[in-house]
C-alpha cells in the first residue's frame, strides 16, 4: 500500500514536470510561495504592537511563521508549523484535542489551551476565561503568524505565555484554486477558493472539507471551514471583513495507560470506545474594522466582533451542552510626531468583551440523553484599556512602554436547583500590567533588545467554585514578570542569527485538582520560575545557477520549576514543572530549482518531560523525521502546485500529548498517553486559474 501510494505521487510529479514552462507575466501576477526563501529574515515587516518596523528592529521577542510554512502545511494540523518556533510547543492528542503552552505557560491545563491569546485579523479568538482553539482554523486563508512570547501586557490583555496573531490573506490577482490531498488512514481534504481582486478592494471566499478515519480506534473527524475575507479602501479609510463558519464531528479516543500505549498504541480507551465517546459543535465568528487616516499623522482603528458555538460532547460519564455567545469591540487610536531629531507615537486603546456561556449536563443513559444532572448559565466580561509610547531619538535606538488595565467579572447564575442554589458573582480587582522595551542597532546588522513586562491569567468560574459549587473567595489570578535579553542579525554573511535569554516568575500558581473523574478544583498553590534560553539560526547558501538553499537549526532550554509549591500537606518546591520537556530542537534543510522544485528535511527532538508533580513518572524523549517535495509549474493562465509528504519516517513510538498527574478510577492504571501517529504519507495536488 506505501510502495503503491509513493509510486502514483512520483508519476503525478513526473507527468506534471514535462508540462509547458509558466509564462513570465502571469508568474508575475500572483507572489510566489517560495519567495520567503530568498528574502532575509530581518526584513520582514512585523506588526504586533502596532510597530509596522522590519524585525530586527523590533523591541521585543516576536516569531515569524511564513506563507510559505503555513502553504506547505494545508493537509497537516497547525501544531506542525507553531512547534517550529522555539518557545512554542503544542501537543496534539487527536485533531480536537490540543495543548498550547508558550515558555512553559498553560502546561497544566487538562484538555485545552489556556493563558495565550489569539488573533485573527485582529479578531479575538480567545474566549471569556482565555481558553483559545486554534486547531480548526482554514490555513490556506492564512498570510503569516507573528508569536509574541511572554506578556504582552501593552496591547493583548490577559496572555502570559503570550499571543498568536494570525494575519488574514488579501490577494492581489482574481483567482480561482481547487487543492485536494489524501493521506495516510483514510484521510482527505477539499479546498476551494474563489479571490476577486480589484486596485482598491479584495475579496477570498474559502471552504475547506476534511475527513479521517485517524490512526486509533474511536478516532473519525469530519470538519467543514466556510471563510470569508474581505478588504475595501476609499478615501483615507481601509475595511477589512471576516466571516468563519466551522463544523465539526470528532470522536475521542482519549488517553492510555502505559501498557496500552505500549503494546497497543491504536486502541482508544476502553470507557471511551464502549460509549464512543465524541464532541460535535458548529460556531460562527464574524468581525469588521475599519483603519481610518485623520491627518496630521492621527490614526484610529475600530472593530466590532462576535461568535456563537453550540457544542454536544458525549462523555462516559455524562452528556455535556453547551452553547456560548460573545462580542466585542477593539478600539485604538494613534497619533505620531516626527521631529528633526526624535520621533514619538502614541497608542490608547480599549478592549471590551461579553460572554454568555449556558451549559447543562446530563446522564449518559447507554448514549442517549438521561437525567439532568445540572443546568447553569454564566456571563463572563472583561474591559481592558491599554497605551503605549514610542520614542525613537535615532535611527539606532527605540524605546517603548506600555501598559494595560483589565477589570475582569463573572456572573454565576445556577438553573438547577435539585441540591440547592449555588449562584453568585465574582469581581476581580483591577489588575496594572505594564511593559518597557528597547531595541538598539549595534551596526545595520546586529541590534539588541531587552524587555521587562508583566502579565496575569484570570481563573475560569469552575476554578473560583469549590466541588459542592459554593464559591472560593479565596482564589486569585495568576501573575508574573518577565525579563527578557536577546540579539538579532548577522554573525557573518548569510547568517542570520536570533537569541534570547529570559527569565519569568509565575505567583498564585493556578493548579486544577481532580477531586473526581469529571471533578476539579482550582488552588493557587505558589510560584514557578521560568529561566530559558531560545536561539534561531539560519544559513542561506549563494545562489549556484538555478538552485539555492538553506539551514536553519532552533531550539530552546526551558530548566522551568516550582519555586514553592504546596498541594495540601505536600510540598514540591524545587520539582520540574511538569508537561513541559526541559529542551527542544528543531533541524531544517530547504533546497530549491528555479523556484520550482523545493525539497525539505525536518528534524524534531523533544526532551522527556515529567508528568507528575512529584516527578516520579516521565515520558520518553522522542525524535521525529519528516521530509515534503513541493513541485511548481504554470501553464499559461494555469499553475499547478504538488505537495508530496512524508512523516515520522523513522516510524518512532512516542506520545504526542501528554496528560498530567492523570489518576486512577477503579482500580485501572492511570492513563498519561496520548499516542502518536507513526509513519504516515501524504499528497496533495492545487489548480489554480487566474482570471
Amino acid at each position: 500500500m506505501k510502495h503503491s501510494f509513493l509510486f502514483l505521487a512520483m508519476s503525478v510529479l513526473c507527468f506534471f514536470a514535462s508540462l509547458p514552462a509558466f509564462s513570465q507575466t502571469s508568474k508575475n501576477q500572483v507572489t510566489s510561495n517560495l519567495q520567503d526563501t530568498i528574502i532575509a529574515v530581518e526584513a520582514v515587516t512585523v506588526h504586533a504592537f502596532h510597530y509596522e518596523s522590519r524585525l530586527q528592529n523590533t523591541p521585543g521577542s516576536i516569531a515569524i511563521i511564513s506563507p510559505s510554512q503555513l502553504q506547505q502545511n494545508t493537509m497537516h494540523p497547525i501544531n506542525t508549523v507553531l512547534n517550529q518556533v522555539p518557545g512554542v510547543y503544542m501537543q496534539s492528542g487527536s485533531l480536537n484535542t490540543n495543548r498550547l503552552t508558550i515558555r512553559g505557560v498553560g502546561s497544566r491545563s487538562p484538555y485545552a489551551s489556556n493563558k495565550i491569546r489569539a488573533y485573527f485579523a485582529g479578531i479575538p479568538l480567545t474566549n471569556g476565561v482565555g481558553e483559545t482553539t486554534v486547531e480548526d482554523l482554514n490555513q490556506s486563508v492564512l498570510s503569516k503568524v507573528e508569536v509574541i512570547k511572554g506578556p504582552a501586557s501593552g496591547f493583548y490583555g490577559s496572555g502570559l505565555g503570550g499571543t498568536l496573531l494570525f494575519e488574514a490573506v488579501h490577494p492581489t490577482q482574481s483567482w480561482l484554486s481547487a487543492n485536494y490531498g489524501a493521506a495516510s488512514y483514510q484521510t482527505d481534504q477539499f479546498n476551494g477558493e474563489v479571490a476577486l481582486a480589484g486596485k482598491k478592494n479584495s475579496n477570498l471566499l474559502a471552504i475547506e472539507k476534511l475527513n479521517s478515519d485517524g490512526y486509533r480506534e474511536n478516532n473519525q473527524t469530519d470538519r467543514f471551514n466556510l471563510n470569508y475575507v474581505g478588504h475595501y479602501e476609499f478615501a483615507s479609510n481601509e475595511i477589512n471583513i471576516i466571516v468563519n463558519h466551522t463544523e465539526l464531528m470528532a470522536y475521542i479516543p482519549s488517553s492510555l495507560d502505559l501498557q496500552t500505549y505500549t503494546n497497543s498504541p491504536e486502541k482508544a480507551a476502553s470507557s471511551w470506545a464502549e460509549t464512543k465517546g465524541y464532541e460535535n459543535y458548529g460556531k460562527n465568528l464574524v468581525g469588521a474594522s475599519i483603519k481610518s487616516h485623520w491627518g496630521n499623522n492621527w490614526q484610529s482603528t475600530i472593530a466590532l466582533f462576535g461568535q456563537n458555538r453550540n457544542s454536544k460532547e458525549l462523555r462516559p460519564f455524562n452528556l455535556l451542552k453547551e452553547n456560548s455567545r460573545y462580542g466585542g469591540g477593539r478600539f485604538v487610536f494613534e497619533k505620531k510626531i516626527e521631529g528633526p531629531k526624535a520621533n514619538w507615537k502614541f497608542t490608547l486603546g480599549n478592549e471590551s468583551f461579553f460572554e454568555k456561556y449556558d451549559w447543562s449536563t446530563f446522564e449518559n443513559g447507554n448514549r442517549q440523553q438521561g437525567a439532568q444532572l445540572s443546568d447553569n448559565l454564566e456571563h463572563r466580561n472583561y474591559f481592558n484599556v491599554f497605551g503605549q509610547a514610542d520614542y525613537q531619538p535615532s535611527n539606532k535606538l527605540k524605546f517603548s512602554a506600555g501598559a494595560n488595565i483589565n477589570q475582569t467579572a463573572y456572573h454565576y447564575t445556577d438553573l438547577f436547583l435539585a441540591d440547592g442554589d449555588q449562584s453568585g458573582n465574582y469581581t476581580f480587582k483591577l489588575i496594572v500590567s505594564p511593559r518597557l522595551a528597547f531595541n538598539y542597532s549595534l551596526t545595520k546588522r546586529h541590534s539588541i533588545y531587552a524587555q521587562v513586562s508583566h502579565g496575569f491569567s484570570p481563573p475560569s468560574l469552575e476554578e473560583t467554585l469549590m466541588p459542592d459549587g459554593s464559591r472560593n473567595p479565596n482564589i486569585q489570578p495568576e501573575t508574573g514578570w518577565n525579563f527578557e535579553v536577546g540579539s538579532r542579525g548577522y554573525l557573518f554573511e548569510r547568517f542570520y542569527y536570533d537569541l534570547s535569554a529570559y527569565y519569568m516568575r509565575i505567583r498564585n500558581l493556578l493548579v486544577a485538582r481532580r477531586v473526581g473523574e469529571d471533578a476539579y478544583m482550582g488552588i493557587n498553590s505558589g510560584q514557578t520560575a521560568h529561566p530559558g534560553v531560545e536561539y534561531f539560526m539560519q544559513y542561506r547558501w549563494p545562489a549556484s545557477g538555478n538552485w539555492k538553499n538553506k539551514l536553519s537549526f532552533n531550539g530552546s532550554f526551558t530548566p522551568y520549576y516550582f519555586v514553592h509549591f504546596l498541594d495540601g500537606e505536600t510540598d514540591y518546591s524545587g520539582n520540574e514543572l511538569t508537561g513541559v520537556p526541559r529542551h527542544t530542537n528543531n533541524l531544517s534543510y530547504q533546497l530549491s530549482w528555479k523556484q520550482t522544485i523545493t525539497f525539505q528535511m525536518r528534524y524534531r527532538h523533544v526532551g522527556r518531560m515529567p508528568l507528575r508533580d512529584d516527578n516520579s513518572v516521565y515520558s520518553d524523549a522522542y525524535s521525529l523525521l519528516s521530509a515534503n517535495l513541493q513541485y511548481e509549474k504554470g501553464m499559461g493562465r494555469f499553475r499547478l502546485k504538488t505537495i508530496l509528504t512524508g512523516n515520522n519516517l523513522t516510524n518512532e513510538h512516542y506520545s504526542s500529548m501528554v496528560l498530567i498527574n492523570a489518576n486512577s478510577f477503579g482500580g485501572n492504571a492511570p492513563r498519561y498517553y496520548y499516542p502518536g501517529m507513526p509513519i504516515n504519507f501524504g499528497l496533495q495536488v492545487k489548480l489554480t486559474y487566474l482570471i
